[in-house]
């Protein structure tokens, strides 16, 4: 079924899509062109906001500051790698990243509005309330932009990497987390996929899709990864929650079935075929 009012890819910006699903009121398509998913129509821009800044939004992390702790000091080692000294984090949340940032002796800033950003500047960061564009005069002084698990809540993406290019110096690096739509756990799932939700989430992106929304700004990717976080109790819980229920029997089946999905899942990312993807790339010199 054709989608002729739905809004143009947010990735590619074509204008035709196909209808896939409806989930929480919303329509979803695919791009015909670069296969992104995304909502047909926007929800207002006060929705969208008032979403992000509601006061429980990141209480589906409360529990995993372990796990989010080892994805900050693993993403502050690459871009130290990569010569790295300063560093702007966009959607910062509970300051993760940057601890593991400053901790590698490099300088970071945060910009972020929600109340987790309250936890950061307690620690002594630096974390401007206010949404990137009102930042004020933009110098490139950064050596890279970060921007974990941002690009699916906007919008509009490309003007915000186009925004997010303007402050970093000659070769500077983007560095970002974004849900896949084209991983082995989306095609599956489909509308039950966790990232499919919105208005929180607008867009998963496609690896094509992806590739194309950082050309169009300007960004040539140098190291490009998929990942799940999908550990065995993160799979136990999975198929507890979409096959098996919580019945003694069910948790029974569950643990042992995590236990054979655990290495598959590797495999998966491996593949490219994950939950989400992480990427680095460098800023096109003008």
């Amino acid at each position: 079924m054709s989608a002729p009012h739905a809004r143009a890819c947010p990735a590619c910006g074509h204008g035709e899509s196909r209808y896939v699903f409806e989930v929480a009121g919303f329509a979803h398509v695919r791009c015909g062109r670069c296969e992104t998913l995304f909502v047909a129509e926007l929800p207002p821009p006060e929705r969208v906001e008032a979403t992000y800044l509601a006061p429980d939004y990141h209480s589906s992390a409360e529990g995993q500051e372990s796990r989010m702790r080892a994805e900050g000091d693993a993403r502050a080692a690459v871009l130290r790698k990569f010569g790295c000294r300063d560093v702007l984090e966009i959607g910062c949340g509970p300051g993760h990243f940057l601890d593991a940032v400053r901790e590698l002796g490099m300088q970071v800033e945060g910009v972020d509005r929600a109340r987790t950003a309250a936890g950061p500047r307690a620690r002594g960061h630096l974390v401007h309330d206010c949404w990137l564009q009102d930042l004020g005069p933009v110098t490139p002084r950064f050596d890279a932009v970060a921007m974990w698990e941002v690009i699916e809540h906007l919008p509009d993406p490309h003007t915000l990497l186009q925004q997010a290019r303007r402050w970093l110096r000659p070769g500077g690096f983007l560095a970002l987390s974004t849900p896949s739509s084209s991983g082995v756990p989306a095609r599956t799932l489909g509308p039950r996929f966790p990232m499919v939700c919105p208005p929180d989430h607008l867009a998963l992106f496609s690896r094509r899709g992806l590739a194309t929304l950082l050309g169009r700004a300007r960004f040539d990717p140098v190291r490009w990864t998929s990942f799940s976080g999908l550990g065995r109790e993160q799979l136990q819980r999975g198929f507890q929650r979409f096959l098996l229920g919580a019945s003694l029997p069910g948790r029974t089946l569950a643990r042992g079935l995590a236990s054979v999905a655990e290495l598959p899942m590797r495999l998966l990312d491996r593949a490219g075929l994950g939950s989400a993807f992480e990427v680095y790339a460098v800023a096109a010199r003008d």
